[in-house]
């Protein structure tokens, strides 16, 4: 390299840029989903039948009957 410019050369990257974004899309969309699930059961907390909530997270409390 000349050593007459202010040039660096950069190190090979393992990975590419596309590489990248396939492994961190699912990641993002994993916890835009879960934000989006937590707001909507936030909004919906004051909805509430025989005195349990009725918006629920499917599978994470026990199962109740009216």
């Amino acid at each position: 390299m000349d050593n007459n410019h202010n040039v660096t050369e950069l190190p090979k990257l393992e990975k590419s840029l596309n590489e990248l974004l396939k492994q961190g899309a699912p990641q993002f969309l994993v916890q835009a989903i879960k934000a989006e699930v937590q707001f909507l059961l936030d909004y919906f907390t004051e909805l509430q039948a025989n005195g349990k909530q009725r918006v629920l997270r499917n599978g994470h409390l026990p199962e109740w009957h009216l």
